[in-house]
């Protein structure tokens, strides 16, 4: 007599009456009285009351079921979607998802691809390790450097309402006086993005648009004259760090439709990611006395007293000590941050890494809970 199937192999293989046969089987040896059904790559698990269990809250019974279906004895494929439900009677508690995509389509300007995540940023190392060892791609690269420098004065002037135009050859025009325009036009592009924003739920970008606004108006309005004259010397080699690492951050955010960049942000992957490595190791090199302060103007050479490094001196008090220390410093802050995103996104992509990683995290501190609830009883 030929051996009857194994269930579980039927539900491995996608068979749907397997699946539910599978999982109904699992959760009731395991008292959770259910009923289940499958249909359109979607698990459908109505939870009912049981005398067995108290009634889960719902973060921790979608931790306790990703485990039980994806990571523990089943590993079933194919579902996309768990939808978990809880009655009392007929009345229903709570809903939950696990958005699970284990059959995500391929896009590789997907902001969600696991691939293009985890790929992304060595990529863009690699790319950078290029640009600044090889002559003719350093060449290249030079301008797009110099313009990112010139950018970290220009937002620090803009922020603080002057008008300021960035120039790919080492210089930035700044208007002596504050001008209106500046700040509501500015206020104006960071409402515009807030409520594209809020229309589309992108929740980052409304926080930064809010944070943006509030910058903008202490920068404008409340710092003194000579905090915000500091500020725009020591933003030239600071703006090659941050906004080279904002840059290389916003790789993983999606923008608003009318503002969309898929394709757009690898190419501003590269350059920033180039900018960042060429300007950390220009300020480790100066540290460790490999190369020296870059003092003087691009247009002035080394003698031009009006030089970011010749002002911060000069005009503001640093020591060269404290100029290359806070250099190195940020630029370490920096690179720390760049990582930290790239792990956190790395893990956000993989769907299984990272609700198995929610999912023990949420038992655990359900477990912490429990625990001093029964001591205190």
């Amino acid at each position: 007599m030929p051996k009857p199937p194994d269930p579980l192999a039927l539900a491995r293989a996608g068979h749907a009456q397997s699946i539910v046969q599978v999982v109904r089987t699992e959760l009731l040896r395991r008292r959770w009285c259910v009923r289940v059904d499958f249909a359109d790559e979607t698990l459908h698990i109505h939870l009912i009351g049981s005398p067995y269990r108290p009634q889960l809250s719902p973060q921790v019974a979608a931790a306790q079921l990703f485990l039980i279906l994806i990571l523990k004895q089943l590993r079933i494929p194919r579902l996309d979607q768990v939808e978990i439900y809880a009655f009392r009677g007929s009345r229903l508690l709570w809903r939950q998802s696990l958005k699970l995509g284990s059959r995500r389509r391929w896009d590789r300007f997907s902001f969600d691809n696991w691939a293009v995540n985890a790929w992304a940023y060595p990529a863009a190392f690699a790319v950078a390790l290029m640009v600044n060892n090889i002559g003719l791609l350093q060449l290249l690269h030079l301008p797009l450097h110099i313009w990112i420098h010139e950018f970290g004065h220009a937002t620090v002037a803009w922020w603080s309402g002057y008008r300021a135009l960035p120039l790919p050859i080492g210089w930035t025009s700044v208007s002596s006086q504050r001008d209106p325009f500046v700040y509501f036009g500015i206020l104006f592009l960071l409402i515009l993005l807030f409520w594209s924003a809020r229309k589309e739920r992108i929740g980052w970008l409304q926080v930064l648009a809010i944070f943006l606004a509030l910058l903008q108006f202490y920068m404008t309005w409340l710092m003194p004259n000579r905090t915000w004259e500091m500020l725009f010397v020591f933003s030239g080699v600071g703006g090659e760090f941050y906004l080279s690492t904002f840059l290389m951050a916003s790789f993983y955010f999606p923008l608003p439709d009318r503002w969309r960049w898929d394709f757009w942000r690898f190419v501003v992957l590269g350059i920033a990611s180039s900018s960042l490595w060429r300007s950390f190791w220009e300020w480790h090199s100066i540290r460790l006395g490999l190369a020296e302060v870059p003092w003087g103007t691009l247009l002035g050479g080394q003698g031009d007293a009006r030089g970011d490094m010749n002002r911060l001196n000069y005009d503001f008090g640093w020591s060269t000590d404290q100029i290359i220390q806070t250099y190195t410093f940020l630029g370490n802050l920096c690179v720390f941050v760049v990582l930290s995103l790239y792990v956190l996104f790395l893990l956000r992509a993989n769907d299984e890494i990272w609700l198995y990683l929610r999912a023990k995290l949420i038992l655990w501190m359900d477990g912490l809970i429990g625990s001093s609830s029964r001591k205190r009883s």
